[in-house]
């Protein structure tokens, strides 16, 4: 490569670098039309590989992204040397890469293969009781999840063994919305899309009294509508915890789980439930909370959102 050209590459590779920085999140850079495109006609092997490329040029465009998550993880979990805080820094964007692949995974993967995949990589043995269990009572099931683990498959697999399911979504375009729901009603599993309702508490509602599965996150903290009744500790925090889970459990009588769909090592995960007491002196939305706290504390890679750690010291 001659001088000039090894100079335009790099200025090519600054330009872009500096637009990334400007622009562009991770979620956003993949979903570009361009990326889309190419990752719906290629095969998923490629399309992983794909995926890690551009994660790769986008923390080598963002290097604070991965400062600010080690720095967050130090704050948290004090009582670790400075080299295992970089590899547990290192193994959660690894897990945020792995996050988007299952992504592509839920979108274009054939489904006779996906739900394959499904069957053969999830194991939910130990917990399933959990769950039909709360069923045979009838007041349907809230399923309280998190930015966790392989969140992506987590509804989907539920309809794919043949529970009736409802997740809520949203889609950064409407192309991919266009995509995503039509293959998951294919399997039994309906998406409540926020714009697309005027009232998702009226829709949840709805949900659970037909006895069927509501699969929603703790942890959204876009979308918290503060407790101002009630503080608790978080990862270090005196927060308000998020009041809309206790509401919806209020209003509809519904059996509360906490679930998570952990990888437990390259590409099989564990579904894990447990069941949230519906009396206690603790509110049931801290309860939730501090479940999640718990496999947070057990396997911090696992969670992917690190980097917002700041919007939980907010809701204090």
């Amino acid at each position: 490569m001659t001088t000039l050209a090894r100079v335009l590459a790099l200025d090519s590779l600054w330009n872009w670098r500096q637009r990334l920085r400007l622009k562009l999140s991770l979620s956003k850079l993949l979903q570009l039309r361009f990326n889309v495109f190419l990752m719906s006609i290629f095969p998923i092997s490629f399309t992983k590989v794909y995926i890690w490329i551009l994660a790769k040029l986008y923390f080598f465009s963002k290097p604070q992204e991965k400062t600010i998550i080690r720095r967050n993880i130090a704050k948290v979990i004090r009582d670790r040397k400075p080299s295992e805080i970089n590899k547990i820094a290192d193994e959660v964007v690894r897990g945020i890469v792995q996050h988007y692949q299952e992504k592509m995974f839920n979108g274009f993967l054939a489904m006779p293969k996906f739900r394959k995949f499904l069957h053969s990589r999830v194991s939910f043995d130990g917990y399933e009781r959990v769950l039909q269990d709360a069923l045979k009572e009838g007041r349907g099931v809230i399923i309280a999840t998190a930015h966790y683990g392989a969140l992506e498959f987590l509804p989907i697999y539920l309809a794919v063994i043949k529970y009736a399911t409802v997740t809520m979504a949203k889609f950064t375009t409407e192309k991919l919305k266009n995509i995503i729901i039509p293959r998951a009603n294919g399997d039994g599993l309906d998406i409540i899309v926020p714009g697309d309702v005027t009232n998702v508490l009226h829709e949840a509602t709805k949900v659970l009294t037909q006895n069927k599965i509501f699969v929603t996150q703790c942890d959204e903290t876009d979308e918290w509508r503060a407790d101002r009744n009630h503080t608790m500790e978080f990862l270090g925090r005196k927060i308000h915890p998020d009041r809309m889970l206790k509401v919806l459990c209020k209003r509809t009588g519904a059996v509360l789980l906490f679930g998570l769909l952990r990888r437990d090592s390259k590409n099989r995960y564990e579904l894990i439930l447990h069941r949230v007491p519906d009396e206690g002196d603790v509110p049931i939305n801290v309860r939730t909370l501090k479940l999640l706290e718990e496999y947070i504390y057990r396997y911090p890679d696992q969670w992917y959102e690190w980097k917002k750690y700041h919007r939980f010291a907010c809701a204090s």
